[in-house]
């Protein structure tokens, strides 16, 4: 069975979901898909009972929807040494393909933890304030990863992430539209 028949069962199972866009792109149909897990759709989808925390999740929705949008977007060169300002970065060690998009405004940040199925579809799985991670080497960094690992291997314990072997095609293998920063 391959990743995007296990995905689709996932989803009937209501264990990942298909995560729309608030708003549909102008400019045609959408190019990435991302698949939330239960713990991130309800997050999103609330409801919350503090209405700033409400609004802060409609901030993280509205940078989820640049990338299943196709908009154009930022990855980070290398992992903790790069990439300040990146959207999307891949976590140190890369050979882990565990990967982080920020949500950085309003504050507190948030850092959403995933892997790639295929070229242009992400699984969100898990979900983090900024401030709890501390620093790059942090022991709640190392958990972050070693939790999002965790999840997919209970989703997904015959697929592995797809695997950029071809340091010369990063970030290409796994996305489309996007700048090295």
């Amino acid at each position: 069975m391959s990743i995007s028949d296990e995905i689709t069962n996932r989803v009937s199972e209501q264990r990942l979901f298909k995560l729309a866009p608030l708003m549909p792109p102008s400019f045609g149909s959408i190019l990435r898909q991302v698949y939330v897990s239960e713990e991130i759709n309800n997050i999103l989808t609330g409801p919350w009972e503090d209405p700033l925390w409400g609004e802060r999740c409609g901030y993280l929705h509205a940078d989820l929807d640049r990338f299943i949008n196709g908009e154009i977007i930022a990855v980070a060169e290398r992992p903790f040494r790069k990439g300040a300002t990146a959207y999307i970065k891949q976590l140190y060690k890369r050979s882990e393909e565990v990967w982080e998009i920020r949500s950085r405004d309003p504050k507190p940040g948030i850092r959403v933890f995933g892997r790639f199925a295929e070229k242009d579809t992400f699984v969100a799985l898990t979900l983090w304030n900024r401030t709890d991670l501390g620093g790059p080497e942090s022991r709640a960094w190392r958990d972050a990863i070693v939790g999002c690992k965790t999840e997919w291997r209970n989703l997904f314990p015959a697929h592995e992430p797809i695997t950029d072997e071809n340091i010369n095609d990063y970030p290409n293998y796994y996305l489309t539209n996007t700048y090295l920063v």
